[in-house]
């Protein structure tokens, strides 16, 4: 990987991980942060996920925070924004941007997972979306977010 590749990506992920971490400040154990993101044709998806007393959910179940949806919404908003940076960077500098990145912080011991792909998974399949992504990524472990039941 290209030392401007890693420098994208390095300053991308830290700053998700800063944007978790500040969200959940004051939110009592908290042993895990799942980053999500998904790029694709111009559109593009991004959410964080907590465990939390051994149970991985939205950040409008996270316990001990102020989790009103004006704010949820602006994390999200400065994941994109992120995003979109990054992307820029990535073009300019002629490296082709991943499609999806899946994340997970440990908070007690700052151990990172970071995965990558660069495959397009969601602009042409016929039934999921950007946001079936952390399900396929989290299986049961995350509740589902459609349930069609």
């Amino acid at each position: 990987m290209p030392e401007t590749e890693q420098n994208i990506l390095k300053d991308l992920i830290s700053g998700w991980v800063s944007l978790a971490l500040e969200y959940s400040k004051g939110a009592p154990d908290v042993t895990g942060i799942y980053v999500y993101a998904a790029s694709e044709q111009g559109e593009k998806y991004a959410n964080i996920f907590f465990e939390q007393d051994g149970l991985l959910d939205y950040p409008s179940k996270l316990k001990g925070v102020n989790a009103n949806v004006e704010l949820i919404r602006r994390v999200h908003q400065l994941q994109i924004e992120d995003l979109r940076v990054a992307e820029s960077q990535f073009s300019a500098a002629g490296v082709p941007a991943p499609t999806e990145y899946r994340i997970f912080y440990d908070p007690s011991s700052g151990r990172m997972e970071t995965s990558l792909s660069r495959e397009v998974k969601f602009s042409n399949h016929p039934t999921k979306i950007m946001e079936n992504g952390p399900e396929d990524w989290l299986g049961d472990r995350l509740p589902k977010l459609f349930d069609v039941s």
